[in-house]
Protein backbone atom coordinates (compact mmCIF):
# COMPACT_ATOMS: atom_id res chain seq x y z
CA UNK A 1 0.00 0.00 0.00
CA UNK A 2 1.44 3.22 -0.88
CA UNK A 3 1.08 6.81 1.15
CA UNK A 4 0.52 10.40 0.94
CA UNK A 5 0.65 13.25 3.88
CA UNK A 6 -2.93 14.14 4.47
CA UNK A 7 -3.74 17.71 3.45
CA UNK A 8 -6.62 19.21 5.29
CA UNK A 9 -7.38 23.31 4.26
CA UNK A 10 -4.23 23.84 1.90
CA UNK A 11 -1.79 22.10 5.01
CA UNK A 12 -0.68 19.35 6.15
CA UNK A 13 -3.10 17.67 8.56
CA UNK A 14 -1.49 16.82 12.30
CA UNK A 15 -3.07 13.81 14.46
CA UNK A 16 -3.87 14.47 18.41
CA UNK A 17 -0.20 13.14 19.22
CA UNK A 18 0.79 16.19 17.08
CA UNK A 19 2.03 13.84 13.99
CA UNK A 20 1.66 14.27 10.32
CA UNK A 21 -0.90 12.24 9.78
CA UNK A 22 -1.07 9.92 6.24
CA UNK A 23 -3.78 9.59 3.39
CA UNK A 24 -4.42 6.53 2.54
CA UNK A 25 -7.19 3.88 0.67
CA UNK A 26 -10.32 6.13 -0.69
CA UNK A 27 -9.20 9.05 1.01
CA UNK A 28 -5.69 9.05 -0.72
CA UNK A 29 -6.96 8.49 -4.31
CA UNK A 30 -9.89 11.50 -3.72
CA UNK A 31 -6.75 13.58 -2.65
CA UNK A 32 -4.59 12.29 -5.92
CA UNK A 33 -7.31 13.32 -8.03
CA UNK A 34 -8.03 17.20 -6.66
CA UNK A 35 -3.98 17.30 -6.47
CA UNK A 36 -3.58 17.13 -10.11
CA UNK A 37 -6.31 18.58 -10.85
CA UNK A 38 -5.30 21.99 -8.88
CA UNK A 39 -1.41 21.76 -10.39
CA UNK A 40 -0.78 23.84 -13.14
CA UNK A 41 -0.10 21.53 -16.28
CA UNK A 42 3.86 21.46 -16.68
CA UNK A 43 5.03 23.60 -13.46
CA UNK A 44 6.67 20.27 -12.14
CA UNK A 45 9.79 20.16 -13.87
CA UNK A 46 10.40 16.34 -12.69
CA UNK A 47 6.53 15.25 -14.37
CA UNK A 48 5.63 18.00 -16.62
CA UNK A 49 2.60 16.03 -18.12
CA UNK A 50 1.24 16.59 -14.51
CA UNK A 51 -1.52 18.55 -13.71
CA UNK A 52 -4.43 20.21 -15.55
CA UNK A 53 -5.10 24.02 -17.62
CA UNK A 54 -8.00 23.90 -15.19
CA UNK A 55 -9.39 27.70 -15.41
CA UNK A 56 -6.64 28.41 -18.34
CA UNK A 57 -8.01 28.55 -21.77
CA UNK A 58 -5.87 27.71 -24.42
CA UNK A 59 -7.75 29.79 -26.63
CA UNK A 60 -8.07 33.67 -26.97
CA UNK A 61 -11.02 36.16 -26.41
CA UNK A 62 -14.21 35.53 -25.13
CA UNK A 63 -15.24 32.16 -25.38
CA UNK A 64 -18.85 30.70 -25.08
CA UNK A 65 -20.51 28.92 -22.58
CA UNK A 66 -20.09 25.48 -24.39
CA UNK A 67 -16.18 25.96 -25.29
CA UNK A 68 -15.34 26.95 -21.87
CA UNK A 69 -17.13 23.45 -20.33
CA UNK A 70 -15.72 21.66 -22.95
CA UNK A 71 -12.66 23.04 -22.44
CA UNK A 72 -12.59 22.23 -18.84
CA UNK A 73 -13.88 18.42 -19.27
CA UNK A 74 -10.81 17.63 -21.59
CA UNK A 75 -8.46 18.79 -19.40
CA UNK A 76 -10.15 16.86 -16.31
CA UNK A 77 -10.08 13.62 -18.71
CA UNK A 78 -6.25 13.87 -19.66
CA UNK A 79 -5.21 14.86 -16.15
CA UNK A 80 -7.16 11.36 -14.60
CA UNK A 81 -5.88 9.21 -17.59
CA UNK A 82 -2.45 10.56 -16.71
CA UNK A 83 -2.68 9.75 -13.13
CA UNK A 84 -4.36 6.37 -14.25
CA UNK A 85 -0.67 5.81 -16.26
CA UNK A 86 0.90 6.97 -13.12
CA UNK A 87 -0.88 4.35 -11.17
CA UNK A 88 0.07 1.93 -13.99
CA UNK A 89 4.14 2.97 -13.65
CA UNK A 90 3.66 3.17 -9.65
CA UNK A 91 1.98 -0.14 -9.07
CA UNK A 92 5.36 -1.97 -10.54
CA UNK A 93 7.25 -0.79 -7.65
CA UNK A 94 5.11 -0.17 -4.83
CA UNK A 95 1.73 -2.44 -3.86
CA UNK A 96 -0.92 0.01 -4.00
CA UNK A 97 -4.22 -1.00 -2.79
CA UNK A 98 -7.28 -1.23 -4.88
CA UNK A 99 -8.80 1.95 -2.93
CA UNK A 100 -6.49 3.81 -3.90
CA UNK A 101 -6.24 3.19 -7.73
CA UNK A 102 -8.14 4.44 -10.46
CA UNK A 103 -9.61 1.58 -12.73
CA UNK A 104 -11.91 3.94 -15.02
CA UNK A 105 -12.97 7.52 -15.24
CA UNK A 106 -17.03 7.57 -15.19
CA UNK A 107 -18.13 10.78 -15.56
CA UNK A 108 -17.21 14.50 -15.32
CA UNK A 109 -19.32 17.28 -15.55
CA UNK A 110 -19.22 21.08 -15.96
CA UNK A 111 -21.74 23.39 -14.70
CA UNK A 112 -21.50 27.57 -14.21
CA UNK A 113 -21.35 28.58 -10.96
CA UNK A 114 -25.51 30.53 -10.53
CA UNK A 115 -23.66 33.39 -8.58
CA UNK A 116 -20.35 33.98 -9.64
CA UNK A 117 -20.30 33.89 -13.74
CA UNK A 118 -16.82 33.22 -13.43
CA UNK A 119 -16.88 29.98 -11.43
CA UNK A 120 -17.37 26.71 -12.68
CA UNK A 121 -18.11 23.37 -10.55
CA UNK A 122 -16.64 20.56 -11.27
CA UNK A 123 -17.59 17.18 -11.05
CA UNK A 124 -15.20 14.00 -11.20
CA UNK A 125 -16.90 10.15 -10.68
CA UNK A 126 -14.41 7.09 -11.16
CA UNK A 127 -14.78 3.41 -10.77
CA UNK A 128 -12.36 2.38 -7.85
CA UNK A 129 -9.28 -0.93 -7.84
CA UNK A 130 -12.17 -2.13 -5.23
CA UNK A 131 -15.16 -1.49 -8.07
CA UNK A 132 -16.31 1.39 -6.17
CA UNK A 133 -17.47 4.90 -7.39
CA UNK A 134 -16.20 7.40 -5.56
CA UNK A 135 -16.89 10.94 -6.61
CA UNK A 136 -15.35 14.46 -5.96
CA UNK A 137 -15.69 18.22 -7.08
CA UNK A 138 -14.21 21.38 -6.90
CA UNK A 139 -14.91 24.72 -8.10
CA UNK A 140 -12.67 26.31 -10.30
CA UNK A 141 -12.63 30.46 -11.42
CA UNK A 142 -12.07 31.07 -15.12
CA UNK A 143 -9.55 34.72 -14.91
Amino acid sequence: MSFDLKIQNGDLSLNSSGLIEPVVGNAKLRQDILKILVTDSGSNPFHPSYGSYLGKLKIGGIADDRIINLDIEKSVRNAVNYLMQLQRSQSQRQSLSAGEVVAELLNVEVSRDENDPRAYNVFVSVLTGELTELSTSLAVKIA
